[in-house]
């Protein structure tokens, strides 16, 4: 296991809050797609959106949620398996199930989903909704997990599935960079420096690279803080240096935001776990169904296009406050339901099919 693991509990309730926040500020920043016409953004008035003061940063800025996803991502990845990949008591081949086993179902079957709606979407509109790459190219690339590669020719199905597509890439280079190299900081903070000299060129890679490094980076500089200083001081220290780095940069800079507010962030979080831990624990289930909103979020919006453009004049009902709870109200019974009806059996059912193939073929080789 991780050497610095016993620094932190099992499960950081407060970083789990935060995805799930997360995912709902991407829904946030989707809401645009309503009042998209085809493939192209429509006349929209932001600020006519509903709960626009409550929720104007998400709406503003929801999108850059993606990034704090990956910087998460870097972070629990180092602190959960880079010890364990590197000293071999994790194989490729039970990485390779744990990943696979979390991922791909769910994005399979909304794969799938998004496939036929937009059929019926495109049958009543003559366009796509919002993604308009719905070919079988694109449909290959995207149950291979590789819509984001490089390989595509724009946005495709499941769009906010871009991500990922990028994590399993990440995942891959984790795993490599974990258990071949012996310099792991080393190479991930030249991972950091390429991807901010290539950004934004290669948008999504780059972004990738760039927020999980600096998240696993941020991971292994606060596990060096609390080993040499009491908890109550280093995360009295990284949450004023939070606050302050807030404060002077504000939300409007993206690669400092990327590169030094969302992962100090996480470390101001975790390293205060303790003192945010009650509240956090009411708010984890956010966290838990963060993979399903995220992916599910794309759908529900195809079918509630759908039926407003059936039963109203246009889409400036979506101006409207009730559209806003009624589809969150949706999506978040959704999430929970699919979360225990669908991902976790489906996950626990892949890595006992994985872990019952590992033992048939060590008894065969034995």
């Amino acid at each position: 296991m991780n050497q610095h693991l016993s620094i932190f509990p099992k499960r950081l309730y407060a970083l789990d809050a935060l995805r799930g926040i997360a995912a709902l500020a991407v829904v946030f920043w989707h809401w645009q797609h309503f009042f998209f016409q085809g493939a192209l953004p429509g006349p929209l008035q932001i600020e006519q959106q509903p709960f626009y003061n409550a929720f104007s940063l998400f709406y503003r800025h929801g999108g850059d949620a993606v990034a704090l996803f990956f910087s998460l991502s870097g972070f629990i990845f180092f602190w959960l398996f880079g010890h364990a990949v590197a000293q071999r008591e994790l194989t490729g081949k039970q990485f390779f199930i744990e990943r696979f086993s979390r991922i791909y179902p769910l994005h399979l079957a909304t794969f799938v989903s998004v496939a036929l709606l937009q059929m019926v979407y495109t049958r009543y509109t003559g366009n796509a909704f919002v993604y308009p790459f719905n070919d079988l190219y694109h449909g290959v690339l995207n149950v291979l997990l590789a819509p984001a590669w490089g390989l595509e020719q724009g946005w495709s199905f499941n769009g906010p599935a871009w991500s990922i597509s990028i994590e399993a890439m990440l995942y891959a280079a984790f795993f490599l960079l974990w258990r071949y190299s012996p310099h792991p900081a080393l190479i991930s903070v030249l991972s950091i420096a390429v991807a901010a000299y290539l950004f934004p060129s290669h948008y999504k890679i780059t972004l990738g690279v760039f927020s999980f490094f600096c998240g696993g980076i941020g991971y292994l500089l606060v596990t060096w803080l609390l080993q040499r200083a009491p908890a109550r001081w280093a995360g009295s220290s990284l949450a004023i240096g939070c606050v302050t780095g807030w404060w002077l940069f504000g939300a409007d800079q993206p690669l400092i935001k990327f590169a030094l507010l969302f992962p100090l962030t996480i470390m101001a979080i975790a390293a205060c776990h303790q003192l945010l831990e009650p509240a956090a624990r009411r708010l984890a289930w956010l966290g838990d169904i963060s993979y399903a909103s995220y992916l599910l979020h794309f759908p529900l919006q195809i079918i509630a296009a759908l039926l407003a453009d059936k039963f109203f004049p246009g889409r400036s009902v979506f101006y409207q406050p009730w559209t806003l709870l009624l589809f969150f109200a949706v999506l978040i019974g959704t999430s929970l339901l699919c979360h225990r009806l669908f991902e976790r059996p489906m996950q626990q059912w892949l890595r006992q099919f994985g872990r019952e193939r590992l033992a048939s073929g060590e008894i065969a080789r034995q």
